[in-house]
């Protein structure tokens, strides 16, 4: 009987191994594809790294920058809530016109955009610039009404945070 159970032991410590090996294969697994995702948007939306320059300046679509701009407002509370990922879909969805896929790569590529720099605010005012140097002065009131939305979207108030956003692009605007 004591062999018996000795090999079920044996038989149970090695299920439980197994199961954990499995668990941490699909935990990387996960990162992966999300890593591969990320990549893919990042081609598609035309992102180019060039040596000695920050990373914004590597956007060729003011849809990217635009959006990373919106990821970037709705973190600056300390995270972006349900209500703030929706409202930066429906931004770019009904903004941009684009499919709901197309919205969650460009926000997926967005926020890595967004989080490549250690100052959110020097990443905001080089999001502004490249937006308006590449989709144009007539940008800045789309700009200001998605920024005021996503602002908007957990409270129904701005904070001061993206108030100074708001008005940064209103001087923009003359």
């Amino acid at each position: 009987m004591h062999i018996l159970l000795a090999i079920l032991a044996v038989l149970a410590g090695a299920a439980f191994w197994m199961y954990r090996v499995r668990q941490a294969a699909d935990t990387t697994r996960v990162a992966l594809d999300a890593a591969h995702d990320v990549k893919a948007a990042a081609r598609r939306f035309g992102f180019q790294t060039r040596a000695n320059q920050h990373p914004s300046e590597g956007v060729d679509d003011p849809r990217v920058s635009a959006a990373a701009l919106l990821v970037l407002t709705a973190e600056l509370d300390g995270g972006i809530s349900q209500a703030e990922h929706g409202a930066i879909l429906d931004q770019l969805q009904t903004v941009f016109q684009v499919s709901e896929n197309e919205a969650e790569d460009l926000y997926l590529f967005s926020k890595w955009l967004a989080n490549q720099s250690s100052n959110p605010d020097d990443m905001i005012r080089r999001l502004i610039k490249r937006t308006v140097h590449l989709g144009g002065r007539d940008t800045i009131p789309d700009l200001v009404e998605m920024v005021t939305v996503v602002g908007k979207a957990d409270t129904g108030t701005l904070t001061d945070d993206t108030i100074h956003i708001v008005e940064k692009l209103k001087q923009l605007q003359g």
